[in-house]
Parts: C-alpha cells; sequence; structure tokens
C-alpha cells in the first residue's frame, strides 16, 4: 500500500519514540503526531524535525481539564509553527463535566484560532456535542476531523452538514458504533486514525506498522478495493479547504 495516512497518532506516548520516528518517515506514512498541550508540542518541536510525512499538531486534551492549566501564551506562541492543531475539544463525561465552561470557553478561543488561521483541527468529543457543533459552527471552521466520534447518527448528520470528516481506527472498526457510523458517512467524509497507542488492531496492540491492517479492515467494510486511494483523495481534498 502507497500514500497511508494516519490523522490521529500520539507518538510522545512511546518511549521508543525516536525509532518510531525513524519507522514512519521510513515507511513514508503520512502522519499527524497530535499533542496533548502547548508545551508538549513544543518538546516534539525540539526534539524533530517536522518531514514530508510526520507534522505535529499544537494541542490541548479536554481530558487534562482537571489537572493541568490551558497555557493560552504557549498556544499563541507555537500557533504560527503549524498548520494542524490536535487534540483538542469537550469532554462532559465522568469528573470532566465539572469543567464543563472552562472547557467550552478554551475550546471557543482554539476554534477562533483555528479559523482565522485556517487551521486543521483534530477534535475529540465525548458527551458535549450540542456544545461542541454550536462552537464550530458560530466559528465557521473548515478544516475539522472529528477523532473517534462515539455519538449518535443525528449530531453525526449535523457535523456532515457543517463538513466535517470523521477519522476511524482499529477499534471502531469491530464495534457495532463505529460500525454503525460507517453505514452513514458518505465515502469522501471518511479518514484513517490509529490514536496509537491506545487503540488495538485485529485484537492486538497498535505499533506503526500496522497502519496497513487497519486500512485492510476499513476496505473490507466499504467493499473498497483501493481504499488507501480514497482516503488520500480526501485528505487532499480537506487541505485545500
Amino acid at each position: 500500500m502507497n500514500n497511508l495516512i494516519d490523522t490521529h497518532f500520539h507518538l510522545d506516548y512511546y518511549r521508543n519514540h525516536k525509532e518510531i520516528y525513524d519507522g514512519i518517515n521510513k515507511l513514508k506514512q503520512y502522519t499527524l503526531c497530535v499533542t496533548n498541550q502547548p508545551e508538549i508540542f513544543e518538546s516534539c518541536m525540539d526534539i524533530y524535525q517536522t518531514t514530508k510525512y510526520v507534522k505535529f499538531a499544537l494541542g490541548y486534551n479536554p481530558r487534562l481539564i482537571c489537572e493541568t492549566e490551558f497555557n493560552k501564551k504557549s498556544f499563541l506562541k507555537n500557533l504560527n509553527k503549524t498548520n494542524y492543531i490536535g487534540e483538542v475539544g469537550l469532554d462532559f463525561a465522568g469528573k470532566y463535566k465539572e469543567m464543563k465552561f472552562d472547557q467550552i470557553n478554551i475550546f471557543n478561543f482554539i476554534a477562533e484560532q483555528a479559523s482565522k488561521y485556517n487551521k486543521l483541527m483534530s477534535v475529540h468529543c465525548s458527551k458535549a456535542y450540542e456544545d461542541l457543533y454550536n462552537i464550530i459552527k458560530a466559528n465557521n471552521n473548515k478544516k475539522i476531523i472529528l477523532h473517534w466520534y462515539s455519538g449518535n447518527q443525528h449530531w453525526g448528520d449535523k457535523f456532515l452538514e457543517l463538513g466535517c470528516y470523521f477519522s476511524v481506527n482499529g477499534n471502531m472498526l469491530r464495534s457495532n458504533k463505529g460500525i454503525q457510523l460507517l453505514e452513514i458517512l458518505p465515502v469522501d467524509k471518511i479518514l484513517v486514525e490509529s490514536d496509537g497507542p491506545f487503540s488495538t488492531i485485529n485484537r492486538t496492540k497498535y505499533t506503526f506498522d500496522k497502519l496497513n491492517q487497519v486500512y485492510d479492515n476499513l476496505g473490507n467494510l466499504l467493499e473498497d478495493s483501493n481504499i488507501e486511494n480514497t482516503i488520500y483523495k480526501n485528505f487532499k481534498t480537506l487541505l485545500s479547504k
């Protein structure tokens, strides 16, 4: 397979990150390495060069809201160093709901900046679909990838109306909810992610050299023998917005 794209990967969560960085470049897999804090993005950029195949996204994971303050100064300082923002979003599940309004303020600020500078965002959402929808719509964000979407069809359709894309991983491809999502998604709105190291493929822990297996499984479900070309075309279209 050629031109494989992974739109959501956590390089910094691997102890052997240098080995993986080299491996991704060797395999020529286009990989968007998301970060959970602006400071982590800074560290990644200090350690590694961005290449044709490895890009870093400036992020703030909403699940850090209870323990780590959003560093707006660092976010703004690094905004011009990348065309990608992620992992960002809203999470109102469990204890995170207690910080709902702080999350909304932070994500709205990030969405404003993404819209202003036409950045692509890889977005996390859990039990916050209406608020996420309203923020994306209000800021007129054009380059949105919903990462590991777990909402219902109603909100899936609403996000499609906004032009959002959806990235799917190995776990989603063997879950009822993930398969149901694929049934409602237009093929031209589907992208591939690994969410490594937080996912599995064929019931084994995901590693960067198994991305082709995610593509194989997706291609089988969609009955698309040229799935790598389909995803490549979708991503290229998204970038051109």
